[in-house]
């Protein structure tokens, strides 16, 4: 019973660390073409807008004053449209 309880909970201990990289790379990003520093979470939310349903090569309004390029890396199925 022990066993199916680690199991069940696992997968909620790995689903953030699943994004860890473009979080940090998205704020990196905003910081450098923008001048806009970003908290974690704010980020997070970005990593759907500016990862999963751009085009590679397009670019992404972030908010009124920061255009972003997708950082999608290639040009595979568009996730979420």
């Amino acid at each position: 019973m022990k066993k199916a309880k680690v199991l069940l909970l696992l997968p909620l201990f790995l689903a953030p660390a699943a994004h860890a990289g473009k979080v940090e790379t998205i704020q990196q990003v905003l910081a450098r073409q923008c001048d806009k520093k970003v908290r974690y979470e704010d980020a997070l939310t970005l990593v759907r807008l500016l990862y999963l349903s751009c085009i590679p090569g397009t670019y992404v309004n972030v908010d009124e004053k920061c255009r972003v390029a997708c950082l999608k890396p290639n040009s595979g199925a568009v996730i979420g449209r």
